[in-house]
């Protein structure tokens, strides 16, 4: 088996700041778009609501807590942290607390059903004993076998099993999120590393192949420039995610340090991909992508 490959990590901010320097505009700029009762507006006065009080200090950002020692024990003694800047947001448990053979949280997978999950092509997660944590702070240990890569360093994988649902799974973004979202702006999104931590993160949507994010930017009525984090090596495959209610719903993964592929774009092959695993690994269920409806919000064009 090859050993995860976190190369592609260091093309970060060069390779995303071409990619959409010239399409997007600040967040200093005046928006028209994002009043009041639009997503946007939602997106980042709900993210702010949860920061508000806190300093984003490790024990804000930090989701579990768990022993200062090294595989299984941190992982079996770990539980959701009462401190957490988002704690009881629906959808923490769906990206495990980690793997038996690899360091803190890298390289994770994030559920898509009770059995699939998406993460990073170059990863390659398969093989390994994976520990995911369910909202009654039980641990739920599962293997990951085979992937389907599906370009873009999408890969679609299976478990050995399903997860319960009080571990539960993602909502995808519905791919029509150009009527309710501005694709010329950053927007306010949640991004996640493998200290566990979870932070703001200034999103640019576009309507390409990939999603960007910036650290050194924020958007309007969103948290403060000191709840971003910055990625770095080793960051690959987790979570990049939009704050919508009390849900997380997943939009990307970390592939390079300020971009990943643009899961919305994707929908049908992901599916596709989904029912092939299925059939290989003779799963008695065919789950397909949840995707999560925007309909009752405003839309923008």
């Amino acid at each position: 088996m090859k050993s995860p490959d976190y190369s592609c990590s260091l093309i970060c901010v060069l390779i995303a700041s071409l990619f959409c320097s010239s399409k997007m505009l600040r967040a200093d700029q005046p928006n028209s778009l994002m009043a009041e009762g639009t997503l946007a507006y939602h997106l980042s006065t709900n993210t702010a609501a949860h920061a508000a009080g806190r300093s984003a200090n490790m024990g804000d950002l930090l989701e579990f807590t768990a022993p200062n020692s090294p595989g299984l024990e941190r992982l079996t003694k770990a539980t959701w942290s009462q401190s957490f800047w988002l704690k009881d947001v629906r959808g923490l448990g769906a990206t495990p607390i980690g793997f038996t053979n690899l360091a803190g949280g890298q390289g994770l997978p994030t559920m898509v059903s009770p059995r699939h999950y998406l993460c990073a092509t170059h990863m390659h997660p398969e093989g390994y004993l994976i520990a995911f944590l369910d909202t009654n702070n039980v641990i739920f240990w599962r293997r990951t076998l085979q992937r389907v890569d599906i370009g873009n360093d999408i890969s679609v994988g299976i478990l050995d099993k399903d997860l319960p649902p009080s571990v539960g799974f993602l909502p995808v973004l519905a791919a029509n999120y150009t009527n309710y979202l501005l694709t010329t702006r950053y927007i306010q999104g949640v991004g996640m590393n493998q200290d566990m931590c979870l932070f703001s993160q200034p999103m640019y949507m576009g309507t390409g192949a990939l999603i960007s994010w910036n650290s050194s930017e924020t958007v309007l009525l969103g948290p403060t420039k000191n709840w971003n984090i910055a990625l770095r090596p080793g960051d690959s495959s987790n979570p990049e995610m939009l704050l919508i209610r009390d849900q997380l719903v997943l939009v990307a993964h970390n592939y390079f340090a300020s971009a990943g592929p643009n899961y919305a774009m994707h929908i049908n092959e992901i599916n596709k991909a989904m029912h092939q695993i299925s059939i290989r690994n003779h799963a008695k269920t065919d789950y397909q992508l949840t995707q999560y409806s925007l309909a009752g919000w405003p839309t923008i064009h």
